[in-house]
């Protein structure tokens, strides 16, 4: 099922329901997709680390309310901020990472650093000061994080941030906000409904293609992010390319950015659901093939 566009902003903003909104939804379809595709070793890993039962319903919905911490503690760990993301220039090369990725502070080396900490514990736990169920959290969350194309590029925008809409779609003001809560929950604003709509629509794939979905590692998930970005959103909507710079704030962006506010269609939020629904069953199963291989 997929809600009509016209009633999102009625569904998660008006109503005084619990609906979960914004890119909580998102975050937390990833998860349950993941937990979804555990195997019986993994999942009784994740459920002594989140201390949880060893039941799928109950590491599902420790996942999933796993799948959000890394964001509730931004306020006290500023420092980690830079993690969500990383900010690839539309004209940098591929071999642009480490360049992007100064100190390890952006999302894919913090991936392979996590990674490493559940793969190896010492040698994990000494590089990242975390716990171990720390570093399942911030897996959970950036592996959703780094297939939102737009925390794969910067445009002197911050990934979108600084591109005012006018006008608002829903409660999303921004470009940014309209590809991390907007779009998701026009696929549906519930998500466990959403995860079990996605899962067995991977059900139904055959194994060859299951596998292609969740092949790879960080860096080229961040790519095929920030290819999907530069086609999907800045080409698509006729952004102009900016000078590789990285304001630190939207007020020291570039007027033609903060000026120049997008007027985003119907048609182009129709059109860009099936490549949101792509990324959620991509998060999903890539996850579940890390942590199935890590734990």
């Amino acid at each position: 099922m997929r809600f009509p566009l016209s009633l999102i902003f009625v569904i998660c903003f008006v109503l005084p329901t619990p609906a979960r909104c914004w890119w909580e939804n998102g975050h937390r379809t990833v998860a349950r997709i993941a937990a979804a595709n555990l195997t019986p070793a993994a999942r009784t890993r994740v459920s002594k680390l989140l201390g949880v039962p060893d039941t799928a319903e109950d590491v599902a919905e420790a996942m999933a309310k796993a799948a959000t911490w890394a964001d509730e503690i931004k306020k006290d760990r500023p420092d980690t901020a830079p993690w969500h993301y990383i900010d690839l220039t539309e004209q940098d090369p591929k071999t642009a990472f480490a360049q992007r990725c100064a100190g390890d502070n952006c999302v894919t080396a913090r991936i392979l650093l996590f990674k490493q900490q559940l793969a190896s514990q010492k040698q994990g736990a000494e590089a990242t000061a975390f716990s171990d169920q720390d570093a399942l959290r911030f897996l959970i969350h950036f592996v959703g994080d780094v297939e939102q194309p737009l925390h794969a590029i910067s445009d002197a925008d911050q990934g979108g941030n600084c591109e005012p809409l006018d006008p608002p779609m829903g409660k999303a003001r921004n470009l940014h906000a309209f590809w991390d809560g907007y779009l998701p929950d026009a696929l549906n604003p519930d998500d466990k409904l959403l995860a079990a709509q996605l899962n067995t629509e991977i059900a139904g794939f055959s194994d060859t293609r299951r596998q292609g979905m969740a092949e790879g590692d960080e860096q080229k998930w961040a790519w095929e992010s920030h290819e999907i970005a530069i086609a999907a959103i800045y080409k698509r909507l006729k952004i102009p390319e900016e000078p590789a710079e990285f304001p630190t704030n939207c007020a020291s962006a570039p007027e033609a950015i903060t000026s120049d506010k997008l007027d985003l269609t119907p048609g182009y939020a129709e059109a860009m659901l099936p490549v949101v629904r792509l990324q959620l069953e991509r998060g999903g199963l890539r996850l579940a093939k890390l942590l199935n291989e890590t734990l």
